[in-house]
């Protein structure tokens, strides 16, 4: 009889399969089948979900004594403020490529180190605060000098810089410098005149952080020494009301306009809170990394950024349900942040390690650098 070589399945050419196992052999091929489906699909989900999760895509050593930095969609640069090494009068504004944080531009600024920045991307003006100086600069990015430095008088402390681009108005946070109060200082972006001082209601607290509520016409500020925010009506240029930050240190505060909330860093308490905007009542305090410093929210996708300075980290919160949705190592001492609305990329200011006043630079690889965050 003459032998036939065994086909898949143990079958043989020619030889029917009972119905009762041919069925049992299809009903195993399909369950096999759909299982490779449900492993295939669940790790295309995996990988998916994995390319969607908040990442640090890339850091970059840049300069020493970087500060604040900005987005620019009129250069298509990342701007950043590097104050250089201490004692060498090397302070510099770079513009950084936002890919690749390759060094495209740079605008000398000698002795006037800069720290704050804020742009007015409509007219190509960035302006800086020189916090040891007690002044701030108008810089054409255009181009690459300064235009005007200003200052109401001897003793001011400038920190934040906030652009109201529509309007054209410049405002920085003074902190107080001797015998000097704090005050807002409000600059006219047409003429880079300052116009105005607002002093009243603000002697007291030490001013830092400042966010700008245009709908309202109104300012937020933070007390940093007084723990509290205050409310700066536009219309009069004086403060109409103090309330609690919720925490101790509030250095910098963000307005979500959608809905009404502030939120504030506190770096001694290590917190971010959440206050109500008309009433200034805490609605939640939400527990961050250590030292929160810089923050950012973007409105867009509801994402808030806080550069956690004492953890090395930067924690992204969803700003709606006020959950943590990631916390990611940046570098030494995550400093400031600013993302680009049209990709939805952050970059992160990351400062270096110091051995203290007078003792020589630390080596710091992690530190003076650049880092993006996708999310």
């Amino acid at each position: 009889m003459e032998s036939h070589p065994a086909g898949p399945n143990g079958s043989r050419p020619g030889v029917r399969l009972p119905r009762r196992h041919a069925l049992g052999l299809l009903a195993a091929a399909l369950v096999a089948g759909r299982g490779a489906h449900a492993l295939a699909r669940t790790a295309a989900e995996a990988g998916s979900a994995a390319a969607k999760a908040p990442a640090v895509l890339r850091s970059a050593k840049v300069h020493s004594g970087l500060y604040e930095l900005v987005v620019s969609r009129t250069t298509g640069l990342v701007h950043v403020a590097a104050t250089g090494p201490r004692g060498a009068k090397a302070a510099r504004i770079l513009g950084l490529d936002p890919q690749s944080l390759e060094v495209r531009s740079e605008i000398e600024l000698g002795d006037k180190p800069a720290f704050g920045l804020g742009l007015n991307d409509a007219t190509g003006m960035l302006y800086a605060s020189n916090t040891s100086g007690g002044t701030v600069s108008a810089i054409d990015l255009k181009a690459g000098k300064v235009v005007a430095t200003l200052s109401p008088g001897e003793g001011g402390h400038p920190r934040q810089v906030l652009v109201d681009e529509a309007a054209n108005r410049v405002y920085v946070s003074s902190f107080g410098h001797r015998e000097r109060p704090s005050a807002i200082w409000v600059i006219n972006g047409a003429s880079n005149t300052l116009a105005a001082t607002i002093e009243e209601g603000l002697a007291e607290g030490g001013l830092t952080g400042l966010a700008l509520d245009k709908a309202g016409n109104r300012l937020f500020a933070t007390a940093l020494t007084s723990n509290e925010v205050v409310e700066v009506s536009l219309a009069g240029n004086h403060a109409v009301r103090r309330f609690p930050s919720g925490g101790e240190g509030p250095v910098n505060v963000a307005h979500d306009p959608a809905g009404q909330r502030l939120f504030v860093t506190n770096q001694k308490s290590n917190t971010v809170t959440v206050l109500d905007a008309a009433s200034g009542a805490l609605l939640k305090s939400l527990p961050a990394g250590e030292g929160p410093l810089g923050l950012a929210l973007n409105p867009a996708n509801g994402l808030l950024y806080v550069a956690c300075r004492r953890s090395g980290t930067v924690n992204l919160f969803n700003s709606r349900d006020l959950t943590l949705l990631a916390s990611l190592e940046t570098g030494t001492h995550p400093n400031t942040i600013a993302f680009d609305p049209r990709n939805g990329l952050a970059y992160v200011t990351n400062k270096a390690r110091t051995a203290g006043r007078g003792a020589p630079p630390v080596d710091d690889p992690n530190g003076d650098t650049v880092s993006i965050i996708r999310a």
